[in-house]
């Protein structure tokens, strides 16, 4: 373990053994429920805020989406409840499913401004889309209004912040830890197979091939297991972006954009490994080691992949290491996800992306603009990253899920036992609505209350993957520059125009030749300009320049 996180559970006191003496008489089991009650109950007799407390009330009505069934597990839990307490501010968000949220978005902005919801979470469908339509409100005049958010966010970070005409639409979600993703291995599949952690691209392969070969779940089908499996969006924009990067090529979150090494600014299928990754990756998908279906994959079915003992390898949220216990508890004792460096390319080339530490998450409408609220839902984004909103939405609700020693917020033991799931459970950390998320209750809820010694194997591989094995292969992803030719073309000449084609290569549905003849006859339809204009924009705006 690195000395300078093992420095961070040395100041938090270790945790401090717990939260407490009331928490280390319980003896029932922990129960998610039980402690949602307790956080409701107590969020009815929390204090007006000293910092802001609207007493004629604020309504804050939104359009708001989440991934994976999220926030589901959230409904009826503390926090909005503990807002409303504290600010005076009701806030009423409208979730929707990932899956078809563009098409609710567009739907709704059909309404007149006056019935739009005040705030919406662009996502997908694109910042300067609605920007250009006049939908949101530009928030450059407003930060004086949001000092806590500023700092946060940091100088360091602004241009992560801003949208591709150099103004600032959103209000973000900024967190601290720069790891998130790892890449994950079966160890106990490496054993069977009598292989070492791969290297190389040819260690890599032999691994897949093992695991497509050998029946390793041992369920008597040798047609069920997966090598790999690799996150992918709705829109099929972003695709296979590990494999991307073992060839050199440093993608936007997307997948779509990159920076050549002259530093143009341009498409990935511009780079002059394109041509060999997409070769490859066509190669492994004939091969069956891409299976078919793998454009399909989203962070929950990998999930689940790893715990029903089918997968070989992933590269996901190294807490998802964690389905470990799942295999163990089905009977696959030995069992054990471990975190590694990222695959390695045929030139040795090995890079992950890092966290996106400033994601853009809430929009102020124009509707917001009409009804004169938008500096007052600034004042309350604000107040959610003071020390009074980052308690609450880090922690919860002081004597329920943590207690303060020596200044410092300690979770409850039990709450963390079972790392992010209970934690999450409550309604802390409430993803879907975005905040501001610290690094010490991250890594309480990593450790689960306990110090190095007591870490499991499972918590180890976690911690590992987080915090030290990834530590020389981050890249910051470059952004996706929405230049008003990439407003007018995305949806035409990429989402349903060169993603397609690259996904019809990979599945040998059409040939590489039948590739690149398209995806000339798409530049010349628009996708050309697309790709001028944003390296226009990324050399003004590394000159010193808005970018325009």
């Amino acid at each position: 373990m690195g000395k300078r996180y093992m420095a961070i559970v040395l100041l938090t006191g270790i945790f401090l053994g717990g939260c407490g003496s009331d928490t280390q008489k319980k003896e029932e089991p922990f129960e998610a429920e039980k402690m949602n009650q307790e956080l409701l109950h107590a969020a009815e007799s929390l204090s007006e805020s000293k910092l802001l407390y609207f007493e004629d009330g604020l309504e804050i009505t939104g359009l708001g989406v989440t991934y994976d069934g999220r926030p589901t597990e959230y409904d009826g839990c503390y926090y909005f409840p503990a807002i409303e307490k504290m600010t005076g501010v009701r806030v009423s968000i409208d979730w929707q499913e990932n899956e078809g949220y563009g098409s609710t978005v567009a739907t709704t902005l059909l309404s007149s401004k006056e019935e739009l919801p005040d705030i919406i979470n662009p996502t997908d469908f694109g910042v300067m889309d609605l920007a250009d339509d006049g939908l949101i409100v530009p928030l450059d005049d407003y930060l004086e209004l949001m000092p806590d958010i500023v700092a946060a966010v940091g100088e360091e970070h602004m241009d992560a912040w801003r949208a591709a005409d150099g103004h600032i639409y959103t209000i973000p979600s900024v967190s601290t830890i720069q790891g998130s993703f790892s890449m994950m291995v079966r160890q106990d599949w490496l054993d069977v197979l009598e292989l070492e952690v791969p290297e190389t691209w040819e260690d890599w392969l032999t691994y897949w091939r093992g695991v497509r070969d050998q029946d390793l779940n041992g369920n008597g089908d040798p047609a069920d297991e997966i090598p790999i499996a690799l996150s992918e969006s709705a829109d099929g924009e972003r695709s296979l972006t590990l494999l991307l990067n073992a060839f050199g090529i440093a993608s936007s979150n997307d997948t779509q954009f990159c920076i050549l090494d002259d530093g143009t600014y341009t498409m990935v299928y511009e780079h002059p490994r394109y041509p060999e990754y997409l070769e490859a990756v066509a190669g492994l998908y004939e091969e069956g080691i891409l299976v078919e279906g793998y454009e399909s994959f989203s962070y929950a079915s990998i999930e689940q992949a790893m715990g029903d003992n089918t997968l070989g390898s992933t590269m996901t949220f190294a807490a998802s290491g964690a389905q470990t216990a799942k295999l163990r508890e089905s009977g696959e004792k030995e069992a054990l996800w471990v975190s590694v460096e990222p695959v390695a390319g045929p030139y040795g080339d090995q890079m992950i992306q890092e966290r996106d530490l400033v994601f853009p998450t809430w929009s102020i409408t124009a509707g917001a603009y009409e009804k004169g609220k938008v500096e007052d839902i600034i004042r309350f984004f604000n107040w959610c990253y003071t020390k009074e909103g980052t308690d609450l939405y880090n922690y919860g609700i002081e004597g329920v899920s943590y207690t303060v020693r020596d200044g410092v917020p300690v979770l409850d033991k039990d709450l963390v036992a079972n790392g992010f799931a209970d934690y999450r459970a409550v309604g802390i950390n409430y993803e879907p609505f975005g905040g501001y998320w610290l690094q010490d209750s991250y890594m309480q809820c990593l450790f689960a209350g306990k110090t190095e010694e007591d870490l499991t194997d499972v918590q180890k591989e976690m911690y590992n993957g987080l915090f030290e094995i990834n530590n020389d292969f981050f890249y910051k992803q470059p952004l996706t520059i929405e230049t008003e030719s990439y407003v007018k073309y995305r949806t035409s000449l990429i989402t349903e125009g060169v993603c397609r084609l690259r996904d019809q290569a990979i599945r040998g549905e059409i040939s590489l030749d039948e590739f690149w003849s398209g995806y000339e006859q798409l530049k010349e339809k628009g996708l050309g300009r697309v790709i001028a204009d944003a390296d226009t924009y990324y050399r003004n705006m590394i000159s010193g320049g808005s970018g325009t």
